[in-house]
């Protein structure tokens, strides 16, 4: 969402852009992309070099030796990048995740600048881990990229050490803040809606402490929680679902069946901020957290952790509440005090639609990402050639 954002935002200053990618997500996002791009877009599989599959650990040989034999262990998906950025005439590649290694092989191969975007947390204990990390990480991604850029300090951190300190920029994503103008109140109950947005699929987003802090929640006080996201689990067993399962048995057993609701999926976060009175965000390994801006963009107060990209994005005391991580007790606080004061509520909406449109703008971000284009042309990697006098990124994969 992201990327698509930053395209159109491209399109508006005259930059043109093209994508690959793998051919996956639902048939609306693939097409939100062939739309950003103009129909220039290619779905090819790609390589991902990330040890930490979204598989159990017994499947995970057998994934990786699939995806190897598929992309030739990315020479040949990284052979196809580069005869789409010739075919393209690109100035620039782009490559919107460091779990695809493609756009670095293919931008040495052409001589040409690489961007290298990191939206993921790294590291042990995170979700994402690559074969290389610390200082060795740093090192190598300062050869593979013209600029890395990191879309918090917090994912930052992880390759700070030996990477180059030019070659690093912090980008915040950017989102249409315009699009949660004038946001209408939660409809439909008296009772004050607290909402999670997170896929079902996604562990990390700690689904299980939301629902800890909501049965630590005053039970007089009028208040729904939600649940929004897609579910993985529906026409699966158990097995094939534990944390699904595992987290309905935990609502089930603190008694929170008439208190939490899943809402399933909402394409469109407008829809859902109309319905909620305060976002919980409860994850302390969110690279960055768009979800929170968006909530703050429709002047919705958010209580999460200090953690991640989170800690960032949410001010403390004056666009939500924050607290220590994995400590349901203190986030039902939050949340008690949220729900009983609507003056609160309503302060910490409008100072966090402020911070939104004074820090998370797509216009800002295409302003400040143009920078960073600008000066990675300066920068081709391979050998060194004159720097093209525009930056016109033409393929962003």
């Amino acid at each position: 969402m992201s990327t698509v954002a930053l395209m159109r935002g491209l399109r508006r200053e005259g930059v043109a852009s093209a994508a690959i990618c793998q051919p996956v997500g639902s048939a609306d996002e693939r097409q939100a992309i062939v739309d950003a791009t103009e129909g220039a877009t290619t779905f090819t599989l790609l390589y991902s070099w990330n040890r930490k599959f979204r598989a159990p650990w017994h499947q995970r040989p057998i994934k990786e030796l699939k995806q190897g034999l598929r992309t030739g262990w990315a020479r040949w998906s990284a052979h196809r990048v580069a005869a789409e950025a010739v075919r393209l005439r690109a100035d620039l590649l782009h490559t919107n995740t460091i779990l695809n290694p493609e756009g670095a092989m293919a931008a040495r191969a052409l001589e040409l600048p690489h961007v290298w975007h990191l939206r993921e947390l790294l590291g042990p204990g995170a979700w994402f881990r690559l074969p290389l990390e610390g200082q060795a990480l740093g090192r190598f991604l300062g050869t593979q990229c013209s600029t890395l850029v990191a879309n918090s300090e917090a994912t930052a951190v992880p390759v700070r050490e030996g990477l180059p300190p030019e070659r690093l920029a912090i980008v915040y994503n950017g989102i249409d803040i315009s699009r949660f103008d004038h946001p209408a109140p939660a409809a439909g109950s008296a009772d004050v809606v607290v909402g999670m947005v997170a896929n079902l699929a996604s562990h990390f987003k700690k689904h299980w402490l939301f629902v800890e802090a909501a049965g630590r929640v005053d039970r007089t006080l009028p208040v729904q929680f939600r649940i929004y996201g897609a579910d993985p689990s529906v026409g699966r067993s158990p097995e094939e679902q534990p944390y699904v399962f595992d987290l309905r048995a935990r609502i089930d057993r603190l008694g929170l069946n008439d208190r939490i609701s899943f809402r399933g999926f909402y394409p469109d976060p407008v829809e859902i901020m109309r319905e909620i009175d305060l976002l919980v965000h409860p994850s302390d390994l969110e690279s960055f957290g768009r979800i929170a801006v968006e909530a703050m963009a429709a002047s919705r107060p958010v209580v999460g952790v200090r953690g991640g990209g989170i800690a960032e994005i949410v001010e403390d005391g004056v666009t939500g509440l924050l607290g220590a991580p994995d400590e349901p007790a203190i986030m039902a606080r939050h949340i008690e005090r949220l729900v009983a004061d609507r003056t609160l509520r309503t302060a910490m909406g409008a100072a966090g639609r402020r911070r939104a449109e004074k820090c998370f703008s797509l216009d800002a971000h295409v302003a400040r990402m143009l920078e960073v284009y600008t000066s990675s042309m300066t920068r081709p990697l391979g050998r060194r050639r004159p720097a093209a006098a525009t930056a016109t990124v033409r393929l962003a994969s």
